[in-house]
């Protein structure tokens, strides 16, 4: 067995197979016995064997626990759906705010730019006025 095969608990009604392409060793739920199921390891679709003495017939479920099954599933689609939506809010509620910050962060930007021209021509200004005052003095 691999190290994945290792960490999982095998039930009594698992299904313990390899992989017929890459000999990966598989551990699959009863009820995919007959099923084509992908290899994790190579990604090859494989068929999970039916146990000795184990018929399809066996696996099928009467018409009450199909019923079950499907409210089930409906009542987690309702609230996977709800929870999507709820996902979808959030993701439209913080592109909004992202724009914002990118909006503050622009003008943040234009007033530094605005600053380092200010702070350019009181240099290039005090330049000109230290020049003057060099050329002033020298010509004593």
């Amino acid at each position: 067995m691999d190290e994945e095969t290792q960490d999982v608990e095998i039930m009594p009604t698992d299904i313990v197979f390899d992989c017929p392409h890459c000999g990966h060793n598989l551990v699959v739920d009863y009820r995919a016995a007959g099923l084509q199921v992908p290899c994790p390891s190579c990604g090859a679709i494989i068929q999970a064997p039916i146990p000795e003495g184990m018929h399809l017939e066996d696996l099928d479920s009467d018409p009450g626990e199909l019923l079950s099954q499907l409210l089930q599933t409906r009542r987690m689609l309702v609230k996977a759906e709800a929870v999507a939506q709820q996902m979808g809010e959030k993701v439209a509620e913080m592109t909004q705010q992202i724009a914002d910050y990118r909006k503050t962060l622009l003008a943040v930007k234009a007033r530094v730019e605005t600053l380092q021209e200010a702070a350019d021509l009181a240099n290039a200004t005090r330049q000109d006025v230290l020049d003057i005052i060099a050329s002033a003095g020298g010509g004593k």
